[in-house]
């Protein structure tokens, strides 16, 4: 089978140049995570309160009518 596959050899003088790997320059780290902390607590607690608000409507109403 593989005399039936077999197309040739590869010419070493056609192959491109191999590169040389540079890794991605890193960002500078920020050691001041005040404001992430912040909008990821606010993330968590404007939907948190305003379902609050929305049951303590709806239960207030519910109530007086």
């Amino acid at each position: 089978m593989m005399a039936e596959m077999y197309v040739g050899e590869i010419d070493p003088s056609t192959l491109p140049p191999k590169t040389k790997y540079t890794p991605a320059k890193q960002p500078h780290y920020n050691q001041d995570k005040t404001s992430e902390l912040v909008i990821k607590l606010l993330q968590f607690l404007v939907p948190l309160i305003t379902l609050g608000v929305a049951l303590g409507i709806r239960f207030y109403t519910k109530s007086s009518a």
